[in-house]
C-alpha cells in the first residue's frame, strides 16, 4: 500500500505541472468538445428516449476527420511557430473564439431546450404525434436556430486554436452542408405542417448566409 500511495502523490504532482504545459486555448477546445457531446447525448435522452442510440453522440466520420485535421494543423504551426500562438493579438483572437464557442452552443442548447421532443438530431420526414411547429422563443428570431449556433460554436473552435485553414475549411464546409439539408429538411416541414410553415418562414430569416 505505500507504493500505490507514492504513485497517487506523483500521480497528484504530475497533473498541476501537465495542465501547466498544455496551452489554455488547447483545454478549453477540449472542454468545448466535452461538453458539446455530452450535452447533445443527455437532452437527447431527455427528450426523445426513443431514438436515443450510439449516434446521438454526432460522432460522424466525417466529423471526426475534420478535428483531426484542425488538431493537427494547431500542433504542426504550435511546433513550428511556437512564439506565434502566444503573441498579444493572438490571445485576443484566442478569447474571441471563445466567446463564439460559448454564444453558438449556448444558442444550440436553448433551442433543443425550447423544441423539447420536437427537436431531433435526424430529420423526420413524417410528422410524429409530439411534433409541434416551434415559432416562440428564439425560433421566434431566428430559424433554425440550432444550426446556426452549431456553424458559429465549430468556426469558433478553430478560431480560438488561432487556426486559420481549419477556419475556412470549417466554415465553407457548414455553409455548404447547411445549403443542402435546409431546403430539404424544410421541403418536410412544409408537408407537415402546410400553410403554418410557409408562413413562419416568410417571416423569420436563419442568419445563415446563402440560407434565406
Amino acid at each position: 500500500m505505500p507504493g500505490c500511495t507514492g504513485c497517487g502523490r506523483a500521480f497528484a504532482d504530475r497533473v498541476p505541472m501537465v495542465f501547466g504545459i498544455v496551452p489554455w486555448e488547447a483545454r478549453a477546445f477540449c472542454a468545448s468538445l466535452l461538453f458539446y457531446h455530452l450535452s447533445e447525448f443527455c437532452i437527447a435522452l431527455r427528450y426523445n428516449p426513443t431514438t436515443v442510440s450510439h449516434a446521438s453522440w454526432l460522432f460522424s466520420r466525417t466529423y471526426v476527420a475534420a478535428m483531426g485535421f484542425a488538431v493537427c494543423e494547431y500542433v504542426l504551426l504550435f511546433w513550428m511557430f511556437p512564439d506565434g500562438k502566444n503573441c498579444g493579438w493572438c490571445e485576443r483572437v484566442k478569447f474571441f473564439g471563445l466567446a463564439l464557442c460559448v454564444a453558438g452552443d449556448g444558442l444550440r442548447k436553448v433551442a433543443q431546450i425550447t423544441a423539447a421532443a420536437s427537436f431531433t438530431h435526424v430529420i423526420q420526414t413524417t410528422k410524429r404525434t409530439q411534433h409541434k411547429l416551434i415559432k416562440h422563443g428564439v425560433y421566434h428570431h431566428v430559424r433554425h436556430p440550432g444550426y446556426l449556433g452549431w456553424l458559429v460554436w465549430s468556426v469558433g473552435t478553430q478560431v480560438l486554436l488561432c487556426n486559420p485553414c481549419s477556419v475556412v475549411l470549417f466554415a465553407l464546409a457548414a455553409l455548404s452542408f447547411f445549403r443542402k439539408r435546409i431546403p430539404f429538411e424544410e421541403t418536410a416541414l412544409r408537408r407537415m405542417f402546410p400553410g403554418e410553415y410557409a408562413a413562419y418562414a416568410a417571416g423569420t430569416k436563419t442568419w445563415i448566409p446563402g440560407v434565406p
